[in-house]
């Protein structure tokens, strides 16, 4: 008798952790204009899951890779377009971004435990959590809604400088 219900609470708790990463990607998509969530037919297995959009007039992808195995590792990856430079590094985007109001959202990011590059004409940050965490949790506007705007303040800052 105690078996089938320690076996159902399990089975909660596991759908639970599933769920939030299945909902992350949809309510992100929610700060995005003309947003397309992408999902294969066996995301549920392979943890991906993608949104595109447009963020204050500026294309934005998104990607949530959900941990599936006991050696892979979560991460979700923003990435904002911008028509700056091609390539940089996270000192090369310092050095680039000028402007007091860059130097800003520079430094909310950081504060944040983000890392900026640019890769192929997008401005990208990573995140991935260390430790024991609910990863990706549950969506909050005002953990993500922040980072976006600092990064389209960025990429500003970098088409301004080139």
């Amino acid at each position: 008798m105690l078996a089938p219900l320690i076996a159902l609470t399990i089975g909660v708790v596991v759908w639970k952790l599933v769920a939030s990463g299945q909902t992350f990607v949809p309510a992100f998509a929610g700060l995005l204009s003309g947003a397309t969530v992408k999902r294969g037919p066996f995301s549920v297995f392979s943890g991906r899951s993608y949104a595109t959009g447009q963020f204050r007039g500026r294309d934005v992808a998104i990607r949530l890779q959900l941990r599936r195995g006991e050696y892979e590792v979560g991460y979700l990856v923003i990435a904002v377009r911008t028509r700056g430079p091609e390539k940089l590094d996270a000192n090369g985007i310092e050095t680039y971004t000028r402007d007091e109001a860059g130097k800003r959202a520079l430094f909310d990011i950081a504060a944040r435990d983000l890392l900026l590059t640019v890769e192929d004409g997008w401005l990208k940050t990573m995140w991935q959590p260390v430790g024991f965490t609910t990863f990706p949790g549950p969506f909050t506007e005002e953990k993500w809604r922040p980072v976006l705007e600092a990064m389209q303040v960025v990429a500003s800052s970098l088409e301004a400088a080139c």
